[in-house]
């Protein structure tokens, strides 16, 4: 009954937010309106999920997934003699991405925490060791996506130490800040969590192109669709910043890049796929004023989903064998979901990659970045 009610649950909801999201942009409602829908399907989503689902399904699913994973690997290769395989999780000192890391770990992988905090990302080590009993499985390494030096950095020194990357789990991020740039002068959210994510992963592409099959997943939002479309002036004009849009842009920009990715990849044996975890319990809203109120925590982590089931759609991505081969997708709640139409669009996809790659060469918002990539020739130089 209760695996009836958890895949009814989740088809339900996504049957409603591709209707909302395919009314609002064949209709042009104020984006007021996608908002509500989307917002209203995911507390409903997180709400029922108490009745119809529970914590322990949560982990019952993870399990699953790292059962799979090992059995699949002990059928395709001979695993006593093959070495570990090797991942990274950025931001895999608390959360989804810790959740993830835990995971990943459990199932053979020498897994590398990239964070930003060293203590805290030590203090994450020993928690994975203590609960996992592994005591050679998690490693730490320093990572800011807030600076192009630190993710250069970090590239060659594990490129000194490990040939082949498996699995790259793009999870770390920052949401609803105040105005605020990046070391190298980006706007933060969205030079963090999309810009230090894309050239994290173009300078870890050639590792994992010689590792064989490869995986690269990407925590984008359902926040993406809160937008119509990638407005670049957001981006390079402090006048237009706005905490929420600018969030929601830096998500579009990850799902629409993780669809420009797989295309690019197609065929190399390294496959992208983006995902949607929900509304989950997390340091990431640290910055939303409301949520610090008396007994609002304690409202939230009823209505809100706990780490444990978020990481559930990041872990099946990372480790199921039913994802094999399989590229270029957008899931929530371990299955297909509804997306933003621009994330098909070639000619976005290919415009966010010139803009993001003017944006790494200039190391800088100045306005002739905005002016180029609005040429009327950017796209087809």
């Amino acid at each position: 009954m209760e695996r009836f009610g958890r895949h009814w649950l989740r088809d339900f909801i996504n049957y409603l937010e591709v209707m909302g999201l395919w009314i609002h942009h064949g209709l042009r409602l104020p984006g007021v309106f996608i908002v509500a829908v989307l917002g209203v399907c995911e507390w409903a989503y997180c709400v029922l999920h108490q009745f119809l689902d529970n914590d322990v399904c949560a982990e019952i699913q993870i399990n699953k997934h790292i059962r799979a994973h090992c059995l699949h690997n002990e059928h395709t290769k001979d695993s006593s003699s093959a070495p570990k395989k090797v991942a990274i999780v950025t931001g895999a000192n608390g959360g989804l991405g810790y959740e993830t890391a835990m995971a990943i770990g459990r199932a053979g992988y020498t897994t590398i925490l990239a964070c930003r905090d060293l203590k805290r990302g030590q203090n994450a080590v020993h928690q994975l060791e203590k609960a996992t009993g592994l005591q050679d499985s998690f490693k730490l390494m320093e990572l800011d996506l807030a600076s192009f030096l630190s993710i250069e950095r970090f590239a060659t020194e594990f490129k000194q130490h490990h040939k082949q990357l498996h699995l790259l789990v793009c999870n770390a991020g920052m949401a609803f800040n105040h105005y605020d740039t990046t070391y190298d002068g980006l706007e933060s959210q969205f030079g963090t969590n999309f810009v230090g994510h894309y050239m994290l992963i173009d300078r870890l592409l050639d590792t994992m192109k010689m590792s064989g099959s490869a995986r690269i997943t990407i925590a984008s939002s359902i926040a993406a669709c809160m937008v119509r479309n990638i407005d670049y002036s957001r981006v390079t004009d402090v006048w237009r910043f706005n905490r929420l849009i600018n969030y929601s842009t830096s998500k579009l920009a990850l799902l629409v890049y993780s669809h420009a990715l797989a295309r690019k990849l197609y065929g190399s044996g390294v496959t992208v796929n983006a995902f949607h975890p929900g509304l989950v319990i997390t340091g990431l809203y640290r910055n939303i004023s409301f949520l610090s109120l008396p007994g609002i925590h304690d409202l939230t982590s009823w209505m809100w989903l706990n780490q444990s089931a978020g990481a559930v759609t990041s872990v099946y991505l990372a480790l199921s064998p039913e994802l094999e081969g399989k590229t270029g997708g957008y899931y929530a709640r371990e299955q297909p979901a509804a997306i933003h139409p621009d994330a098909m669009n070639v000619e976005v996809q290919d415009r966010l990659c010139k803009f993001t790659d003017i944006l790494i060469a200039t190391n800088t918002h100045a306005p002739n970045v905005l002016d180029s990539i609005n040429a009327p020739n950017s796209l087809t130089e």
